[in-house]
């Protein structure tokens, strides 16, 4: 590579681990308690969990709400209730197979950092699940600030925190509509890890990875060679 990279900053889901994994495990408590107030069966209102999932995509932030109306409750009395679910839940989540052991082969040559969007608490469990939290030196919430992703602010704040360059960073990601923009204007080293999710999405090239690999594991031919 010929920049000389200090810093490797990623994002959470879908890039680490499989964010699908922990949608599944939370409906699995959350339907339940949703056919108990509603009256329906509670495989009818996890699979209506999952149908709307498929339909909108991991990044529809009115999931939940669409739910509830579709089975015949009401969003502002109980949607409440089942964030509070969706925060605390602990699924069984691993992060993708090799990544455990890159993070750690990576933090012996660079200093590494996260950029997470999505709720705090969420992004917190998720993190906790998974027990990777040591292997990074900084973690932005980029939800609580002024500007989420992909704006800029995130990835000045981590660059701010840390104390590198723009020039001297790099962020990997997998979703071309969120992670890159900001990154890209401000000079970073982009690496676009494949989500099937985004194979027929095109985006402008100042949204996506500079870069792009098949799978996080293929950052070792990259940074570690």
């Amino acid at each position: 590579m010929q920049r000389t990279v200090r810093l490797v900053a990623f994002d959470l889901d879908n890039t680490l681990y499989d964010e699908g994994l922990y949608f599944a495990g939370a409906f699995k408590v959350i339907a339940p308690r949703l056919a108990a107030k509603s009256g329906w069966d509670a495989a009818r209102v996890e699979e209506r969990l999952h149908a709307t999932l498929r339909e909108k995509g991991r990044h529809y932030h009115h999931l939940f709400n669409d739910v509830l109306a579709a089975i015949g409750l009401d969003p502002q009395a109980d949607l409440a209730g089942v964030l509070d679910v969706f925060r605390a839940v602990e699924p069984q989540i691993e992060p993708f197979p090799g990544t455990r052991e890159l993070l750690a082969d990576l933090r012996g040559r660079y200093r590494l950092g996260m950029i997470t969007s999505g709720m705090q608490r969420v992004q917190e469990n998720k993190i906790k699940l998974l027990g990777i939290a040591g292997y990074f030196e900084e973690i932005v919430y980029s939800s609580t600030l002024p500007e989420n992703k992909p704006g800029r602010l995130p990835f000045e704040r981590l660059l701010a925190s840390v104390g590198v360059a723009p020039a001297a960073a790099a962020y990997v990601g997998d979703n071309p509509l969120f992670d890159f923009r900001g990154a890209n204007e401000l000079g970073m080293l982009t690496i676009r890890v494949r989500n099937p999710e985004f194979d027929a999405t095109s985006v402008p090239p100042e949204c996506d990875g500079r870069i792009r690999i098949e799978r996080v594991t293929d950052l070792r031919g990259l940074l570690l060679a």
